[in-house]
């Protein structure tokens, strides 16, 4: 006999998640990152905390799920001319970060990666290396076409795409980038890669 997989109790109300991660970025937006309690979520979603820990168990387990959510709706277009392929990737991930509360939480996310911690590391693997990998792919396809160069280093091209948007990210306080920049640095990037 087969046991049943499923769990005793009620199924799982996909509503009250939504509710939950909506009530997270709007206090995010509203508060910051530092004052987001998970005693304030549960006040904002009209949920109990139990509710919450249910589901996560911590606030950054939270924020990971929820960022991770925003960017597997972040899809790169298809296409045959790499040019237009990573124009538009470009311009995804620089609206991604400079238009969705998943930005604001990011230069918080980059330091919890880079000091290795168990949060940056989940953030990692469900946010970092999915993107990377799409963008590499899309670059590994070019190479293969033969649009660019057979002896291009496909994870260094997705450092050097990345790279400067991070920054961008980073120093959005200081300086805002012109128009126009993002044209021109593909372009100049183009010009190496090229077969």
């Amino acid at each position: 006999m087969v046991p049943d997989p499923r769990r005793p109790g009620r199924p799982r109300d996909d509503t009250i998640d939504e509710g939950i991660v909506a009530a997270l970025f709007e206090l995010v937006e509203d508060v910051g990152l530092d004052g987001v309690t998970i005693d304030a979520i549960a006040e904002r979603a009209g949920v109990g905390k139990a509710t919450i820990y249910r589901r996560w168990a911590s606030k950054e387990e939270l924020l990971v799920d929820a960022v991770a959510g925003l960017v597997g709706g972040l899809e790169f277009q298809e296409g045959d001319d790499i040019q237009e392929v990573l124009l538009h990737a470009f311009g995804r991930i620089r609206s991604y970060m400079s238009k969705t509360t998943a930005g604001v939480i990011l230069p918080w996310m980059i330091g919890e990666v880079a000091r290795g911690s168990d949060i940056g590391r989940r953030y990692a693997e469900a946010v970092i290396i999915p993107g990377r990998q799409a963008l590499a792919n899309h670059i590994a396809n070019a190479i293969e076409t033969g649009e660019l160069r057979k002896d291009l280093d496909v994870d260094l091209a997705v450092d050097m795409l990345l790279g400067p948007l991070i920054v961008t990210k980073l120093l959005n306080q200081y300086r805002t980038p012109r128009e126009g920049w993002a044209d021109e640095f593909i372009d100049a990037l183009l010009e190496g890669w090229r077969a």
